[in-house]
């Protein structure tokens, strides 16, 4: 593996609540209670790290005992965060709420530590993200600190990738200058938003293109997903499973494509690979799989994908 990976932006701690019965609003549901480090890049890094990828991190969390939770399992997990920030306010949560069937039904999260990944520390760290061949960020950093990032990437030929994160951390994407963005992994939900200024083309694919971005990982739950370049396109399906949790599948997804990537596999095995690990989450709770290493990861693609 030649290919380094920074990863940038916010560490949660998750709690998940599984309801044992259909979920009734305004009311007191009996819940199963899931706690776990979390936060979309989190959990990104912790897949890479587990399929011998070696990535680092620049995160921000609270001097608490949340953030000393975050500390040891980055170590235990052997991921470099020493350029990231550890800050007064309070380490951020994830709180979801599923239904019995594992999909999710509501979902809060409160981060006061994402803030100090700014511009001006990003200046700072300048020399040392420079290290690095390719960037994976998420939308929960600033909409000033993604542009400063998108700009970084182009002036010094990095490989930007952008986790959307959600619909409404999507949108902060529909402003922005695309223009140096390698790859981008929306839903289909996330896609609109991210295109919600588009007025001049009603094509959303083509107005991403048209603003710099590379290349489109689009995901369609049940349907699979699909990889745009403005010269191609390449669709893969995924099988039925049964869902046991909803949450981390596609960062899951993404980790497990960058470590194909990475590893020169093509476009279509990368894909493979990503539907794989992601399969393999929506079937256990929680959002990292501990036990994964490279060659389970290829084991079981062979379960879905064995050509």
């Amino acid at each position: 593996m030649n290919k380094t990976v920074l990863c940038i932006g916010a560490t949660l701690v998750d709690e998940l609540y599984f309801c044992e019965n259909n979920i009734i609003s305004e009311s007191s549901n009996p819940a199963q209670k899931e706690t776990s480090i979390g936060g979309v890049i989190s959990n990104i890094a912790q897949h890479l790290a587990l399929l011998e990828v070696k990535p680092q991190i620049i995160t921000a969390f609270g001097n608490d005992s949340d953030g000393l939770f975050i500390k040891d399992s980055f170590l235990k997990r052997g991921i470099n965060f020493n350029q990231s920030i550890v800050t007064d306010e309070s380490t951020g949560k994830y709180v979801s709420i599923l239904q019995p069937d594992g999909n999710l039904y509501l979902a809060v999260c409160q981060d006061n530590c994402g803030k100090y990944i700014s511009v001006d520390y990003l200046e700072r760290q300048a020399a040392y993200i420079k290290r690095f061949d390719i960037l994976i960020i998420d939308t929960n950093l600033e909409s000033k600190t993604i542009q400063w990032l998108i700009h970084f990437a182009k002036e010094h030929n990095k490989q930007l990738i952008i986790e959307p994160v959600s619909v409404a951390k999507a949108s902060k994407l529909a402003t922005l200058d695309l223009n140096g963005v390698y790859m981008i992994t929306p839903n289909e939900e996330e896609l609109v938003a991210i295109c919600a200024n588009n007025t001049q083309n009603s094509h959303l694919l083509e107005s991403l293109f048209d603003r710099g971005v590379q290349t489109i990982w689009l995901r369609k739950g049940a349907k699979g997903s699909a990889l745009f370049t403005p010269a191609k396109s390449l669709a893969l399906l995924v099988p039925s499973i049964q869902i046991v949790d909803s949450t981390g599948a596609g960062d899951a997804a993404l980790a497990a494509w960058v470590f194909g990537y990475v590893k020169g596999e093509d476009e279509m095995t990368c894909l493979q690979l990503g539907h794989t690990l992601a399969l393999e989450i929506l079937k256990r709770k929680g959002a990292v799989d501990s036990s994964l290493t490279p060659l389970t990861l290829y084991k079981n693609k062979k379960k879905y994908y064995n050509d």
